[in-house]
């Protein structure tokens, strides 16, 4: 299975997010065949969808932490 990622995802992420979606997704798409997965970034959330289709597999949201918090 090959991974595509949207260019608004951080190189240092893309690695953990491979490995959530290698354990999710079993297969190639049950719509059209393809072994293609293709990662968005919509906002807060995730989509892993397939490369040829379309169609959604999973969506993730993702835990934002305050910048604010951090640097206090």
């Amino acid at each position: 299975m090959k991974i595509f990622f949207d260019p608004d995802i951080p190189a240092e992420f893309q690695e953990d997010i491979k490995k959530i979606v290698e354990e999710q997704v079993q297969g190639p798409c049950p719509s059209c065949g393809c072994d293609e997965i293709y990662v968005s970034l919509m906002g807060n959330t995730l989509d892993v969808k397939c490369y040829d289709c379309g169609e959604s597999f999973f969506e993730l949201e993702l835990e934002v932490e305050d910048q604010e918090q951090q640097t206090a």
